[in-house]
């Protein structure tokens, strides 16, 4: 009886053992592919650093890699990005909610006429290698902020170095209204030749300057009269040349039809002086042929030009003496 109750217990204490080897292998079965396999969105691309240095850019989709941590994947996203001087937007929609922090540090500028000039603006950029934005500048987080770190800080260094400079080469008054655009332009340039030089990895899409003012106060109320009547000014000249642009079609269309009734006119008096001359041509030869006959036809031929519109004239010849000339007496009765 005791050796038949023995061989049981060692027969379940084997199954026992192996369910729990079974468990622990697929436990580390699900452990590995849990982290070998990883995805990456349409809007990111994938950086796989392996033992700490960089080994492959992947595209989206379903990707494999190394497992307990010899592959290290980033995800860095492939969006356009911004960073706002000046001022932080907390939340955006309909009604816009903004940090309520100082910062004016950002800001706050000295123009070249040696006035203050409070600027806000925004930059819009894309990271175009995801590479160089990891590994070519320090990452680590500054401290006190919860989402930028050093790369962050860099570029907001570089805007806002080129930034400051473009308006302390210009007057406040330039910089508040007329000067607005060129500065969006040649900073969006400088900034992105200055992070061509530190490999950043980053284009920069966009400049836009938001509010450009003086500092609050008497002077502002000073500079918004003032902005108030360069606008104005501004108005005035847009409406003088449209009105300019308007009538220059018509004085040319005038013009021309001038100069085509002018041309008109000296072709037609072109071509009456030679049908002029080609009659006269015409005459010569005949009167060199007859003279006589030629003279009494011009004499004929003027008397009836000369008298061609006038009644009751009667021609005599001034040689008759003692004469009457016939006349059809009977008609003049008549009459």
């Amino acid at each position: 009886m005791s050796e038949q109750k023995v061989a049981p217990q060692r027969a379940q204490g084997r199954i026992s053992n192996g369910l729990i080897a079974g468990i622990v292998v697929l436990a580390a079965i699900g452990l590995v592919a849990a982290s070998s396999i990883y995805t990456v969105d349409a809007n990111e691309r994938g950086v796989v650093s392996r033992f700490g240095r960089y080994h492959a850019t992947v595209a989206e989709g379903l990707h494999f890699k190394a497992p307990f941590n010899v592959d290290r994947v980033y995800k860095v996203p492939q969006v356009v990005l911004s960073k706002q001087f000046g001022f932080r937007t907390v939340q955006a929609g309909v009604t816009t909610t903004y940090d309520q922090r100082d910062y004016s540090h950002e800001s706050e500028m000295l123009t070249g006429d040696l006035n203050i000039v409070d600027v806000t603006w925004i930059i819009e950029y894309r990271i175009t290698d995801p590479r160089a934005w990891l590994f070519h500048v320090d990452n680590s987080r500054i401290a006190g902020t919860r989402t930028e770190d050093n790369r962050d800080k860099t570029l907001r260094d570089v805007t806002q170095s080129v930034v400051n400079g473009l308006v302390g080469d210009r007057a406040i008054l330039d910089v508040i209204s007329t000067e607005k655009d060129t500065i969006e332009y040649l900073s969006k340039q400088m900034i992105q030749d200055t992070l061509d030089l530190y490999e950043l990895g980053v284009s920069i899409t966009e400049v836009k300057l938001q509010q450009v003012e003086p500092p609050k106060g008497e002077v502002q109320d000073a500079f918004e009269d003032v902005n108030k009547a360069t606008q104005d000014r501004e108005r005035l000249i847009n409406e003088g040349e449209q009105a300019y642009y308007a009538e220059i079609p018509r004085i040319e269309g005038e013009a021309k039809q001038m100069m085509a009734e002018a041309e008109g006119y000296r072709q037609a008096r072109i071509n009456y002086a030679k049908a002029e001359v080609a009659m006269f041509q015409a005459i010569l030869q005949e009167y060199r042929r007859s003279p006589r006959v030629t003279r009494e036809r011009l004499y004929y031929e003027t008397l009836a030009k000369v008298f061609a519109n006038e009644e009751n004239t009667d021609l005599i010849d001034k040689n008759l003496e003692n004469f009457l000339p016939l006349k059809n007496i009977g008609a003049g009765a008549g009459e």
